[in-house]
């Protein structure tokens, strides 16, 4: 059974496309919601003004670096697939991801993507297994961050996880009895056969056809990282983002009077649950980054408010990188596409 589809702005957009933004979006304001319903923006906008701005705005320097850093890395692996576009053509991919991200989690992938085959002609699919691999060596990064955070600030942490992922759950899980266990294990059986026989009518599909056509450039992309030449560089590359993504969290630390104090291995705890919150599928990780380093803060003896006026200058000015440099590279995106 096709799945029904509606045509906006130009595009065919299905149910399933509206009903997951829509469920995000729900999400993502009711977090937004959680963080501002107790904020006396009086005093919020009083303490904005002793902000050392300078250093808020030396942290937006290192955002940008982290955009071209990023593009000399994705080239490494579409160099391996016998493509050579320029760094400024792919830098102008990557910032139009971030935008795309901004209005539709994870929609910036594939954005990206069809950026570079507008200015370059390279095959979306192959791309796509490239952003593919991107995002598994991110995800692993942040692994291994979160690691070494973990026995830097072992105390912190533990208290965050108990306090914030444990408790709040501990009550239900200890009401709950033999016969609810068994209802819920019944439900989740159900679920996993009916998604299993839903799986093997769609392979039969027509349309499966471009999924397996999808799949081996997705396949293609992924082997990028096994044939790259500069293995060295990517991993070079890699390390430098991080550090300009710690280097960012710890200048706004600096920056707030209340946090100034704090240390780099402080910043790296922060980092690590602003990524957290990043990593949510809500549209640009509002409300979700913002209690997670509210969180954070708190274990520190500060306030929730006091979390959240540092969340809110992390995140915002990380945002606002974004959509600067994103609108520049649309916009130049559009130019060429019209020269050529």
């Amino acid at each position: 059974m096709a799945v029904k589809t509606y045509k906006i702005a130009g595009k065919n957009i299905s149910i399933v496309n509206v009903v997951y933004f829509l469920i995000f979006m729900i999400l993502g304001a009711l977090a937004v919601w959680y963080c501002i319903k107790s904020i006396n923006f009086d005093e919020f906008i009083m303490h904005l003004k002793s902000v050392n701005y300078f250093y808020i705005g030396l942290s937006l320097v290192f955002g940008f670096i982290a955009f071209i850093i990023r593009a000399l890395r994705w080239n490494i692996l579409i160099n391996t697939l016998g493509h050579k576009p320029s760094t400024y053509d792919t830098y102008n991919a990557v910032v139009t991801g971030y935008i795309a991200n901004l209005a539709v989690p994870r929609i910036g992938e594939l954005t990206r993507c069809a950026t570079l085959y507008k200015t370059n002609r390279i095959p979306v699919n192959s791309l796509f297994g490239t952003v593919i691999t991107e995002r598994i060596i991110d995800m692993l990064s942040l692994f291994v961050i979160t690691f070494i955070v973990f026995f830097i600030r072992m105390d912190l942490f533990s208290t965050f996880v108990s306090e914030r992922i444990i408790e709040p759950w501990k009550p239900m899980l200890e009401n709950l009895s033999p016969v609810s266990v068994s209802l819920i294990a019944i439900a989740a059986i159900i679920l996993i056969v009916a998604a299993y026989i839903v799986f093997k009518r769609l392979l039969k599909h027509p349309s499966m056809h471009k999924f397996k056509t999808m799949l081996i450039g997705l396949v293609d992309g992924l082997k990028s990282v096994f044939k790259m030449n500069r293995k060295f560089h990517f991993i070079g590359y890699t390390i430098a983002i991080w550090t300009c993504y710690l280097l960012n969290t710890y200048l706004v630390m600096i920056a707030l009077p209340a946090t100034a104090s704090l240390t780099v291995a402080d910043a790296s705890l922060l980092l690590v649950l602003g990524s957290l919150g990043w990593v949510v599928p809500v549209p640009g990780g509002f409300g979700t980054f913002h209690a997670l380093v509210a969180w954070g803060l708190m274990l520190y003896g500060l306030s929730f408010e006091t979390g959240l006026m540092f969340a809110t200058l992390s995140h915002e000015t990380q945002l606002l990188v974004m959509v600067f440099f994103g609108l520049i590279a649309l916009i130049s995106v559009s130019v060429m596409k019209n020269k050529k």
